[in-house]
């Protein structure tokens, strides 16, 4: 069988799929638009290691690590750096130098760097301690193997960072500005400013002969700054191109997306019209906080996440921030739904606290008499309670006396009216139950109810009386039915008797046996009709003994398609059949849901269209089980729901078909009688029959 697919529901979860993805493009869109990073550069297609930001954040390391290593003095733009762990190694006859001090950055960084102070001989390095970083050899080859690399030897520079050279290197503003290479080693490098204190500093970078040797990973590990930055710019130049068409495109798609969703907000293939759950019936408020709680749940998922310091956890981050926000989005999605939904069904206003307060103040107002009396009990009570209180404020004795009479008396007369309270209760619940025989003793109730007490015994009275009078004509109709029937069937048996005899005679001419044909499908419809008409009013009447049993409906249904199998073939008919995985069963008589299917499935044989499917489907909904059956008839169904379903009723108008009128009427009695429901639904030539059963 053919899965039913809701088109409305299919569109708006990829709508809400599409929706998060657009505005997140979006959002990204506008923050390329408006953020400042090297526009310029981004508008000329310019590499990011030949920008100003590439440069000055490379220089601000370069400055981190003689920081690090004590050869300038910390200042608010090294700090950052700073470092937690250093080993030292002791050097023989290597290039003079004594001992390499190792320091490791507990964040990581992408640049790597080596420091050697040629007149202390000591020899500085952020790069681990291992074999392969046990000599200077090893550490320069390891970092100046990496394409990015910045040298300082002899005042001069050798770099494959244009900015950094020799020649552009004062146009950054960074510690490395004015002249340069010159500020490198000074102890501060904001003190330069005049002509007198760049001569101290050309003078001081003389006594300080170091060489510095550093490098970008090629393959960047770590989430820094210079990291950040490339992400960010190579980001910008990637959408800078389109970003005038792009934003009002996402804007427009995101505009077309809003109606798609409403219209399959609460559309399913399961069920006709807007199906609502157990969320979209509570008050709105308590739904609005729920969803509120659920987005904070998010919301602290999103935020949680700390500084990443490599690239896994990093990407660790973002992933615990994606699950943060996809809860905020179907958080949204939750409270966006409920409100949609309440709004198409009528049901927001309904729903919500305000209107809970208007309907309770509505009946207060209703029962302002009652109201009254209530009220002025209550301050009665509360005027003879301070009353008590005071006299046993001045006299102790005579006070408490007259406190336990007072709430004695106010305990009696509350338990006289709960009293005659649950009377009329239990009165209303025998007569919801069907004891009309039942009377309540006015003079034991309290005064305010006896007036209720007179009304429901004249109610039982009269409910006593009419359901004799029903009792009463339905005997007659039913002893007419089957003493009519009775007395029709005895002459009735023998025409059909009398016309078979002459059928077996050889009767010569082709009228006579036309005339003989035409008694014989008469007096067998007639046949049918008694039986259908004694049937119906046994069903009606509920003259009907029930076996119930449990009962498999998929076995069931499969036994009477079975039998219909030739005759919807002969009318070119294909049945579909749609079965639950699992067994479904209910509490029935088999022999009378049988004879309900049966006159379903001969209704269908005779009216549905030659050449049409029939569609059998068996739906568990909770405890229920549906039995549906649905055809496409080949006349016009120019009729209601109510009139198909009274007796002697048949679809077609011509009323030259075989059918007697009684079988819909059969079936719904049939049903109602072992506790189920028979519902028929038009939609223009379609007919759909629904049964159903509480699921055992």
């Amino acid at each position: 069988m053919e899965k039913k697919v809701c088109m409305p529901r299919v569109l708006k979860n990829i709508s809400y799929v599409l929706f998060p993805i657009l505005v997140t493009i979006l959002v990204l869109l506008i923050f390329c638009l408006s953020y400042p990073l090297e526009k310029d550069a981004i508008k000329a297609g310019t590499n990011f290691y030949d920008t100003n930001t590439f440069a000055e954040d490379y220089a601000n390391r370069i400055f981190g690590a003689l920081t690090t290593v004590g050869l300038l003095k910390e200042d608010a733009e090294t700090t950052a750096y700073s470092y937690y762990y250093s080993h030292t190694e002791k050097i023989e006859n290597n290039e003079k130098v004594q001992n390499i001090h190792y320091y490791t950055d507990y964040r990581g960084s992408n640049v790597i760097w080596l420091v050697i102070d040629n007149d202390t001989k000591e020899a500085y390095t952020n790069l681990g301690y291992s074999i392969d970083t046990s000599n200077l050899e090893n550490i320069r080859n390891k970092i100046m193997e990496n394409e990015q690399n910045w040298k300082y030897q002899d005042g001069n520079i050798e770099t494959t960072i244009e900015k950094l050279s020799n020649e552009n290197i004062e146009y950054i503003n960074s510690g490395l500005d004015e002249e340069g290479i010159e500020t490198i080693g000074n102890v501060e490098t904001s003190d330069l400013g005049n002509d007198e204190q760049q001569d101290k500093n050309t003078e001081e970078i003389a006594t300080n002969n170091y060489t510095i040797y550093t490098a970008l990973l090629d393959e960047m590990e770590y989430v820094d700054g210079i990291y950040t930055d490339q992400l960010l710019y190579n980001t910008l130049s990637l959408v800078n191109q389109n970003l005038i068409v792009l934003i009002p495109l996402l804007i427009g798609l995101m505009i077309a997306l809003v109606p798609v969703i409403i219209i399959g907000v609460g559309r399913s293939s399961k069920q006709e019209g807007i199906a609502l759950n157990w969320f979209d019936k509570i008050k709105i408020e308590l739904a609005t906080f729920i969803a509120i709680m659920i987005g904070c749940i998010g919301a602290v998922l999103s935020l949680s996440v700390g500084g990443a310091s490599t690239i896994v956890t990093f990407t660790l981050g973002i992933s615990i921030a994606a699950v943060g926000f996809l809860i905020i989005y179907l958080a949204c999605i939750l409270l966006f739904e409920t409100v949609v939904k309440r709004i198409k069904t009528h049901t927001f206003w309904k729903t919500t606290i305000a209107y809970w307060i208007y309907v309770k103040t509505k009946d207060l107002i209703a029962n302002l008499k009652t109201t009254k009396k209530v009220i002025l009990y209550f301050i009665l009570f509360i005027v003879a309670n301070l009353f008590c209180f005071a006299i046993m404020w001045s006299d102790g004795f005579p006070g408490f006396v007259l406190t336990v009479i007072l709430y004695a008396v106010t305990l009696n007369l509350l338990m006289k009216r709960v009293k005659s309270f649950h009377k009329i209760t239990d009165t209303i619940h025998s007569l919801y139950q069907g004891d009309t025989d039942i009377h309540l003793t006015e003079t034991e109730l309290c005064k305010e109810m006896q007036g209720t007490g007179k009304e429901i015994n004249d109610i039982a009275g009269g409910l006593s009386n009419a359901i004799e009078e029903k009792l009463k004509s339905e005997r007659l109709k039913t002893e007419l039915i089957t003493n009519v029937s009775h007395d029709i069937k005895t002459p009735l048996t023998s025409i059909i008797n009398y016309v078979d005899l002459l059928k077996k005679e050889k009767i010569e001419g082709e009228k006579a046996k036309e005339y003989l044909e035409i008694l014989d499908n008469k007096s067998q419809r007639l046949k049918k009709l008694t039986e259908d008409l004694v049937e119906a009013s046994k069903a009606s009447s509920g003259a009907i003994k029930l076996n119930k049993e449990k009962l498999n409906v998929k076995e069931l249904i499969k036994q009477v398609s079975g039998e219909f199998e030739d005759k919807f073939k002969a009318q070119g008919l294909q049945e579909i059949i749609s079965l639950p995985e699992e067994d479904a069963y209910i509490y029935a008589d088999s022999r009378y849901v049988y004879r309900v299917l049966e006159n379903m499935y001969s209704n269908i044989a005779k009216y549905a269209m030659e050449g049409t499917r029939v569609y059998t489907d068996i739906i568990e909904k909770g405890n229920q089980v549906l039995i549906q059956l649905k055809n496409v008839s080949k006349q016009k169904l120019n009729i209601s729901t109510e009139e198909l379903m009274q007796r002697f009723v048949r679809g077609d108008a011509s009323r030259n078909t075989e059918g007697s009128g009684l079988g819909l009427s059969i079936a719904r009695s049939l049903t109602e009688l072992q506790e189920g429901s028979f519902n028929i639904y038009l939609d223009g030539d379609l007919f759909k029959v629904t049964i159903t059963f509480e699921k055992k």
